[in-house]
């Protein structure tokens, strides 16, 4: 019901003439919005997870981009000209979280052709794997066969049963077998084997996830080959971890700066924080690693006011209605009521 009241009232602002005399005005100049996406659907992630979306919505998003004239900045440059004061009208940046294939099978093409510049933030654990990252994998497989309620573990190297009815449930026993397999201290591909013998056992096309390359980020090769095409590879740590333990989250930064900077030749300073989970003592750390701006999961535009290591951005999904992302982007969704992350 709110949500129905929300985009009624949007409609009628966008009817009057709202959102252009917003997305003119100075209040919205001296503001960027900072898009945010994860990943676009090889099959029916969008489906699974609403932090997929489908290759023809992104699209849409793109065109909407192009037709409103909005100024669609690299990241680095847009957060210094937020500092600086010099943003140019109707400002977007476009950013990318975890760096899965799905990018460059699917969103590397269409920036090329709409001549968009992104941020990718890279985690880079996974990219020296030829395996589907394995809670992601688990949580998916678990929702394919979430009719069937409970299932033997015996599959999965587990004892009891997996009760697989209702999403907690499913997300109680990804975190089950994560946590068996970090106490037998299995390596990727062990931890490949026992998601593809937990899918036979469900009857789900585990080569099919394979073939697809579903929850795969990308290798080395295809780092280097988007950075040369203008993509900026950022930060987003090694393992996508944020450990409380200073040196073990300085560690994090250091392997995932070494990783990229071997296959991109520059020295990545931007960040964003893995699931959004930041906290104050972070922002020392940051900054002694000459990090020049975070981003988290927090909603909202991004103006000088904010902490450059704390920037907010719109996390885009298919449950976004194209009345809310016309409102984010004049600025007007920005005075309405919006959940924010804890």
């Amino acid at each position: 019901m709110l949500k129905l009241l929300k985009n009624g009232t949007l409609l009628t602002a966008r009817g009057l003439g709202v959102f252009r005399v917003v997305a003119k005005s100075r209040w919205r100049r001296q503001r960027l919005l900072i898009l945010c996406y994860h990943g676009l659907s090889q099959k029916d992630e969008h489906e699974w997870r609403s932090l997929f979306v489908t290759p023809a919505f992104f699209r849409r998003r793109l065109e909407t981009l192009a037709r409103g004239g909005f100024h669609v900045l690299p990241l680095g440059g847009a957060v210094r000209m937020l500092a600086e004061g010099g943003l140019p009208p109707k400002s977007v940046a476009i950013t990318f979280d975890d760096g899965y294939y799905d990018f460059r099978q699917h969103a590397y093409p269409l920036l090329r052709e709409f001549g968009f510049p992104a941020t990718v933030y890279q985690t880079t654990y996974y990219s020296s794997y030829p395996f589907p990252v394995f809670n992601l994998v688990l949580s998916y497989l678990f929702w394919r066969a979430s009719g069937r309620g409970q299932v033997d573990g015996a599959a999965w190297g587990a004892p009891g049963m997996l009760d697989l009815s209702g999403e907690a449930n499913r997300d109680r026993a990804v975190n089950a077998l994560v946590e068996l397999a970090d106490r037998q201290g299995s390596t990727p591909a062990q931890r490949d084997e026992t998601a593809a013998r937990g899918a036979a056992a469900l009857g789900v096309d585990f080569q099919e996830i394979l073939r697809l390359r579903m929850f795969q980020l990308m290798t080395g090769n295809e780092i280097s080959e988007i950075a040369a095409g203008g993509v900026d590879v950022q930060l987003h740590t090694h393992r996508h971890r944020v450990p409380e333990d200073e040196k073990l989250f300085v560690r994090e930064i250091r392997d995932n700066r070494q990783w990229l900077a071997a296959r991109t030749g520059t020295q990545p300073k931007h960040f964003c924080y893995p699931s959004g989970v930041y906290r104050g003592e972070f922002l020392p750390w940051l900054r002694a690693e000459g990090i020049e701006s975070a981003t988290t999961c927090e909603i909202g535009l991004a103006s000088r006011a904010c902490n450059p290591l704390l920037l907010p951005r719109l996390l885009d999904s298919m449950s976004v209605t194209d009345v809310e992302f016309d409102g984010w982007l004049s600025g007007v969704c920005a005075a309405l009521p919006h959940r924010r992350r804890a």
